[in-house]
């Protein structure tokens, strides 16, 4: 049963990217001169089976990503001058990204200081009338009512005095400190990258802010790990501390190996759309993401796709390189009920009819006569129709 369902959350990642990669028309900008929004993602079928290896179901797919993103924020308190990034640009650690206007805070110490001097003048002229209050309590000789009133009087005044000059040092200090936090702010008007990585997000007056409210997200580079993808009905299937083994998807012989370190249940992502034409619930349950340690990330790109191979299974493998075989669910098939596959001819999407032969139902695999390993086929979706353009996919290239 465990087998089962890590084939339905492997098919369940296939779709929901090929659901996005055709709605959203992000593939559309890989094909520079276009303006055709709806663009199909295609994949040689030697890519998609996995040319010359075996498979078996407890299988995902996984991105290599950098360790963490950082977000950079940007004060809404101060004007922004100068940005010395964009998207795609490398940085180290202490790489200038941005900085802020110091007009208006110079202007602000030099007022500041004005204010100083005349809360340092008030100050004298309040100890000169001290002196001379005092000097007054001093002449006063006689110990007659009237005389004990006026001394009563001098000293508050004194008082008062000596209060007002409180006050004032205390103006005094928070005016300083004012200047310091300008000064503070002038010696880092320029925000330097605290880590090394790639810009992967600059906000601009389009788009103000970033999804975190981030200013600039850096993308760490120092260390790799894998993404993966499950749901909530199966996130059991997997567990922190299991070793896997990362398979290219390109050629089998190259793999890597790591560990689950995380299985992330707080951030979650609703898929309330069934994106393979089924309406299980298992389809339209919340996906989590897990991430793997690599044990070595030698030969690695961002951004790579990769198997992710979990655990030991009884079920028999398949050799791909004595036939062709395909997944199940890139099969279509048309009013007839006869089997197709979505195919690119030119840069072109078009039906390709299929024969199915034997079915290997523990993989969800049928061996297949019409097309050969080089075909390139898209994910099939219903709104997918004949003549719409079609783009290789990273992996094909």
């Amino acid at each position: 049963m465990k087998k089962k369902i890590v084939a339905i959350v492997l098919i369940a990642i296939i779709a929901a990217g090929a659901a996005f990669t055709y709605k959203s028309g992000i593939l559309g900008n890989i094909s520079s001169g276009s303006d055709d929004s709806s663009q199909i993602y295609v994949t040689p079928l030697a890519d998609i089976m996995g040319e010359g290896s075996s498979y078996t179901p407890d299988v995902f797919m996984g991105v290599v990503e950098g360790q963490e993103s950082t977000s950079i924020t940007k004060s809404s308190e101060r004007e922004l001058d100068q940005i010395f990034v964009a998207e795609g640009d490398s940085v180290s650690e202490g790489t200038p990204l941005f900085s802020y206007k110091t007009d208006a805070l110079e202007a602000e110490i030099v007022q500041y200081g004005f204010d100083i001097e005349g809360y340092n003048l008030s100050i004298e002229n309040s100890n000169r009338q001290i002196a001379k209050l005092k000097s007054d309590i001093e002449k006063i000789k006689g110990q007659t009512e009237k005389d004990k009133n006026e001394k009563e009087d001098l000293q508050n005044q004194i008082t008062g005095l000596t209060t007002d000059i409180a006050i004032t040092n205390n103006s005094i200090e928070q005016t300083q400190a004012k200047i310091d936090e300008n000064k503070k702010k002038i010696n880092n008007s320029t925000v330097n990258s605290s880590v090394a990585g790639t810009i992967t997000k600059v906000a601009d007056d389009t788009n103000p802010y970033t999804t975190d409210g981030a200013f600039i997200t850096i993308l760490a580079s120092k260390e790799m790990r894998v993404k993966g993808q499950i749901n909530e009905q199966n996130v059991w299937a997997i567990n922190v501390g299991e070793p896997v083994t990362l398979r290219s998807r390109v050629d089998s012989t190259k793999t890597w190996s790591g560990t689950i370190d995380k299985i992330d249940t707080e951030s979650k992502q609703d898929n309330s759309q069934d994106m393979y034409g089924g309406g299980s619930s298992e389809n339209n349950s919340t996906k989590y993401p897990f991430y793997i340690t690599l044990d070595s990330s030698e030969d690695l790109m961002m951004g790579q796709h990769l198997y992710i191979e979990i655990g030991q299974t009884d079920a028999p493998e398949i050799d791909f390189s004595d036939g062709t075989y395909l997944y199940d669910y890139y099969i279509a098939y048309d009013e007839d009920g006869n089997p197709f596959v979505w195919a690119d001819n030119k840069g072109k999407l078009v039906k390709k009819p299929i024969e199915l032969g034997e079915y290997h139902e523990e993989q969800m695999v049928y061996q297949i006569t019409g097309i050969d390993k080089d075909t390139k086929l898209a994910y099939p979706m219903e709104d997918y129709s004949e003549g719409m353009k079609t783009v290789l996919g990273v992996e094909g290239q």
